[in-house]
Formats: C-alpha cells, sequence, structure tokens
C-alpha cells in the first residue's frame, strides 16, 4: 500500500465484535479502497476477533490489525486506534455498524473543505439490520458549518441540536481532522466515562472547531446490541444522562445557554416512556435495576422548571404501573404489525 496516496483513515475500536464485525469491514472494502486505510484496534477480545483480522489482514494490504493484550475500555482505545492512522483525517466507526456503498467517496469528497469534524447522518436498524428510521442529529436537512469559536454560531448549533450526536455522541458519525485530534488530550476525569472523545473535542474547541454537518446518510446504525448496556438498561441511562450532564457543567458552568441545550437534547433522547419502561425493569429485576438511580436520573434530566417537566416528573411519579404495561403490549404490537406490512 502507498501510504502517500491514503487520505483517509477508517479506525475501528473492537472488543468482542467478531459476529458483526466482518460485514462491517466488507460494507468498507466493497468501496473503492486506493484512497483509505483500515485500522482495526483489538481491546483484548475473547472472541475469534484475531482469527478473523487474520484472514482480513492478509487479503486486503490497507487493513492493519493491532491487539492489546487486556482490555482498556472504549475511550483509551478509541484514543489509541486513532493514533495509529497514518492520514490526515480519521473516520471513527463502529465494528457492528455497516457503511453504505459511496459513503468513502462522499466523505474523501468532504474532507477537502479542511473543517475539524464531519457528522454524518445514518439510520436506526434492528440488530439483524432491518432499517427502523434515519435518525436526527440537527434540525436541518442542509449542510450545516459553524466554528465553535464564534458563540453566534456555536449558540445556533446548539439551540438546532436534535439528539446529543450534535454534540459527538456516536462514534461512527465522527470524522476527524487527526491534527485537530491531537491537539487534545484524553482527560483523565472523563476517561472510562464513554465520552472522554466527547471531551477532548470540547476542550479543543475553547481554541475553536469548525465544524460541517452532512445530510447524507452514510451508515446503518445496528441496534438492539449497545456494549454499554451490559450493566442494566438503567446504568446505561446514567451514563448517557449523568455522563452529559457532567460535560454540560465542566465545560460551560450549569446555567449557560450551552448546558441548557445539552439537558433538552437529553430530554429528547429519554423520554417519559424510556423511564416508565425502565421502572417496570426495576420491579422485575430489583437485583440489577436500581429504582433508587432510576429516580435520581430522571429528577436530573427533568431538572429544568417548566410546566411540560413538572407533568413528566408527576406521571413518571403516578402512573398506574398496570395501565402503562398492557398499553406499552399494545403499542409494540402495532410496531411490529406495520413492520412485517413494510417488510411484505
Amino acid at each position: 500500500m502507498n501510504k502517500n496516496k491514503i487520505s483517509l483513515s477508517i479506525c475501528i475500536p473492537v472488543y468482542n465484535c467478531a459476529e458483526y464485525l466482518e460485514q462491517a469491514l466488507d460494507s468498507i472494502l466493497q468501496q473503492s479502497i486506493d484512497s483509505i486505510e483500515v485500522i482495526v484496534y483489538d481491546g483484548g477480545s475473547t472472541d475469534n476477533t484475531s482469527t478473523l483480522m487474520d484472514r482480513y489482514s492478509r487479503t486486503w494490504p490497507n487493513v492493519t490489525y493491532y491487539r492489546a493484550n487486556k482490555r482498556g475500555g472504549i475511550d483509551a482505545d478509541m484514543a489509541t486506534c486513532v493514533g495509529k492512522a497514518n492520514t490526515n483525517y480519521c473516520w471513527l466507526f463502529s465494528g457492528d455498524d455497516v457503511m453504505r456503498q459511496g459513503s468513502i467517496a462522499k466523505v474523501v469528497s468532504e474532507i477537502q473543505s479542511d473543517h475539524d469534524v464531519y457528522i454524518c447522518k445514518h439510520t436506526i436498524c434492528n440488530k439483524n439490520m432491518d432499517m427502523s428510521h434515519e435518525h436526527s442529529v440537527v434540525n436541518t436537512d442542509v449542510p450545516f458549518e459553524v466554528d465553535f469559536l464564534i458563540d453566534e454560531q456555536r449558540l445556533n448549533w446548539f439551540a438546532n441540536a436534535v439528539t446529543t450526536e450534535a454534540f459527538f455522541s456516536f462514534m461512527s458519525g465522527l470524522v476527524i481532522k487527526k491534527s485537530t485530534w491531537e491537539s487534545g488530550t484524553l482527560i483523565p476525569e472523563f476517561n472510562g466515562s464513554c465520552w472522554a472523545h466527547v471531551a477532548r473535542l470540547l476542550d479543543v474547541s475553547k481554541n475553536g472547531l469548525k465544524i460541517k454537518y452532512i445530510p447524507k446518510v452514510l451508515l446503518d446504525q445496528r441496534g438492539d446490541n449497545d456494549s454499554f448496556a451490559d450493566r442494566g438498561v438503567v446504568n446505561r441511562y446514567r451514563i448517557g444522562i449523568e455522563g452529559y450532564h457532567n460535560l454540560a457543567n465542566h465545560f460551560y458552568g450549569v446555567k449557560s445557554e450551552e448546558a441548557f441545550h445539552i439537558r433538552r437534547v437529553i430530554r429528547n433522547e429519554f423520554k417519559l416512556q424510556s423511564f416508565l419502561s425502565a421502572k417496570i425493569l426495576t420491579v422485575r429485576n430489583p437485583d440489577k435495576e436500581s429504582r433508587v438511580l432510576l429516580d435520581r436520573l430522571i429528577n436530573m434530566a427533568y431538572e429544568d422548571k417548566s410546566l411540560k417537566n413538572m407533568m413528566i416528573l408527576f406521571l413518571y411519579k403516578n402512573f398506574p404501573y398496570k395501565i402503562f404495561v398492557v398499553a406499552r403490549y399494545f403499542y409494540r404490537a402495532y410496531k411490529n404489525l406495520n413492520q412485517r406490512f413494510k417488510n411484505a
């Protein structure tokens, strides 16, 4: 492989992802490969990832595989993986997502504009990659460019954010200039939070961060395979809600406009229905799902004073358990039936 010719690194940190990694790699390698390198960094997997990657490394000269002796965690492994790249830009990618055809050519074209970060659109699928819907990032369907150093542009971006992906939460949706990444550091207090890459970029943004949103679906995200949920649903909520509150307060201050919008998008992602569903789990499986933690998280998510937030907290506390269980059953039955009609 001619390293002087490549312009983009696909950086894939993995841990026990062999079941899906082959599909992810094939979706990348079936595209034009002259301008890319693929780096897979294995954080000490105990499945057959190494066997799979030995085959890919022998077959594809632009695929490089590194393996750690023990699990370092997604934050440290992501930083190490990017550090192995030999190009100016790195597309962070998950080992269980699927890249759409033509996406590499699109990104290689986009990075000519020399922004620090590109955020792309994607779909949400189930575990079998049946598509559910396109996932929102910001409130626009046209390209959106900002520089976080300019107050008006930064606040406009925050005000238009729909989900935390506008604040770099989804790894596979990020293409980052390597020199920008390296101007930051792995901040110790966020290492292990699952959001160290977000903290790195927010820290760098104090000196300016040029971002471009690409309103085109470039990949399909595999749902129902959340590696952050291995310690239960309520703990997964904690990672998202507490993690982003800590980021908001650390970098902007709790009373800032930026922190308010981060809390707002958290509420977009963790709606009343999510908390009621989790509340059922705390009843059914109290050893794994903590009601005390769940109560704290909904109070944190809906702490901003408004009539709507007060109503949601009231409903969470008082909504009849049995009525919600029945309603959820019929809602899921309707969704499954609707999906069957779509696939027919």
